[in-house]
């Protein structure tokens, strides 16, 4: 088979789980795409072959042969953690601050999340951190050779447009903005090609910048294809996790990480002795996972305890009810099993909106109190319960399971057409390779140099530009490739 290949690039940082978890979806969503193509190709070309053994073989019929036998491009494609692995101390250090910020000092996130949410903070917060990781984008770009860049991440999109630029890169460049509501200023960056947007409040913040009307594709939310795939009956699902019949599930989920007041959620509802049983998702929190296994048997209610799991259609549809963090993900992925939500709390800031959005569509409810929470499940549980009715309702109409697949079609759609040479195949692009070698190498070899002089020198800058001038040239001689240790920190 000798498809072209076609290579995509997704930029990503790991602030929490879920701008890799989009990654994943899309880049799932693409692959099933992908061998859907591939197997009708192979039924196509089967079905000509038969043809052209029952007729007649003329130049005409061999052309129309290969035409029809051309193989589909096939995918690569990348994942990359810019800021872990192409940027400088010290913007790599500060962006793992994100984590701890938003689990023990939320209000502080959400007050430098509104403080920078206007255009000269971000123009300002750019111009530091764009020297950081220049260089990394351009050794990065140089090696994956992309024929299709995208965002996931709003710190991500104007570094990106700005190092497209300055190396004369003609190479699509999409985001996808993977908040619902709340969509941060640095999300938008003007010279991008195209946005993916999951609502139609994000979809009007970015008309509200005034950017480009045509470029804006409202989609939806990535999540997991296997939300769209067939399942067993919510029976027979409760049955094979072990649960009782006829009592209402409560599905409570913490992300990733197992927080958001997961501990004190269980309490209560045992506390309150509510006629229900739990299934608890703890994520990677091995810490609340034993606690809960522990002290289980002392609770009032029936709890079924899970770790990090990968089954997550398969629980939220055996569940009546999901209480989790008020994340974009598992908000979509809740309203695509048609669940009814209570949020147990949100990151200030960033994930504000994501409450308006779950209230306002009547899909669920705010608690984050114990008495609120069990008030909530109250009205949820009872028998014949309106509330129930109307918010699954809601949550039906709301809800875009196959959004991962639009997204998919529509980046490919950004990609070269299959017969057509990509940027890095061009004269153009291989001088264009070079040049952008020779500049990273450049770059590598002055700061070698710098880092070899002794210190006194290094404090005169008249002496430096001498030395750098004059000795560049002689030591780039001896100097190595871009395996340098120092290419690591570029």
């Amino acid at each position: 088979m000798n498809a072209k290949q076609r290579t995509i690039l997704f930029l990503i940082a790991d602030t929490g789980a879920g701008h890799r978890s989009a990654a994943n979806a899309i880049t799932n969503a693409i692959r099933i795409i992908s061998q859907k193509e591939q197997e009708e190709w192979l039924i196509r070309t089967a079905s000509v072959h038969n043809k052209q053994g029952s007729t007649s073989t003329g130049d005409a019929i061999g052309t129309t042969i290969q035409e029809a036998t051309e193989p589909p491009p096939t995918y690569r494609i990348e994942i990359v953690d810019v800021f872990e692995e192409y940027s400088r101390f010290p913007l790599r250090e500060a962006v793992k601050l994100y984590g701890p910020t938003i689990r023990y000092n939320p209000r502080l996130f959400g007050e430098v999340f509104h403080i920078s949410n206007r255009e000269g903070p971000v123009l300002a917060g750019q111009m530091l951190t764009t020297p950081l990781i220049l260089n990394g984008l351009l050794r990065l770009f140089t090696t994956v050779q992309p024929d299709i860049i995208v965002s996931i991440h709003p710190l991500l999109n104007h570094v990106t447009v700005r190092a497209l630029r300055e190396f004369h890169l003609k190479i699509p460049f999409l985001t996808v903005v993977t908040d619902l509501v709340t969509v941060h200023y640095s999300w938008f960056a003007e010279g991008v090609d195209g946005y993916i947007v999951p609502t139609k409040q994000a979809q009007e913040l970015y008309l509200k910048r005034g950017l480009d009307p045509e470029k804006v594709h409202l989609l939806g939310m990535p999540i997991d294809p296997k939300f769209t795939l067939p399942i067993a009956s919510k029976e027979t699902l409760q049955r094979n996790f072990g649960l009782l019949p006829g009592l209402p599930v409560v599905l409570l989920v913490g992300g990733g990480d197992g927080a958001g007041g997961l501990q004190t959620a269980v309490r209560a509802i045992s506390h309150a002795r509510l006629p229900v049983q739990l299934m608890v998702v703890t994520g990677r929190n091995k810490r609340l996972y034993a606690h809960l296994q522990r002290t289980k048997s002392h609770l009032n209610v029936p709890v079924t305890i899970f770790g990090f799991v990968q089954n997550m259609p398969e629980l939220m549809h055996a569940a009546d009810i999901i209480v989790t963090k008020a994340g974009p993900g598992t908000i979509s992925e809740a309203l695509a099993c048609e669940l009814p939500v209570i949020l147990s709390g949100y990151v200030p800031g960033q994930e504000e909106g994501n409450v308006t959005f779950v209230t306002e569509n009547d899909v669920g409810v705010l608690a984050m109190d114990p008495p609120t929470l069990i008030d909530a499940l109250r009205r949820l549980t009872k028998p014949g319960s309106a509330d129930l009715r109307r918010q699954l309702a809601n949550a039906k109409q709301l809800s875009r399971p196959g959004a991962s697949f639009d997204i998919a079609n529509c980046i490919l759609n950004y990609l070269p057409a299959p017969d057509a040479q990509t940027i890095w195949q061009t004269a153009w692009g291989k001088r264009r390779q070079r040049m952008m070698s020779g500049r990273l190498r450049s770059a590598i070899r002055i700061r070698r140099l710098r880092t070899s002089l002794p210190k006194p020198l290094l404090h005169g800058p008249l002496l430096v530009r001498r030395l750098t001038s004059s000795r560049t040239r002689d030591i780039s001689n001896k100097s190595g490739d871009l395996t340098h240790p120092a290419d690591r920190n570029l």
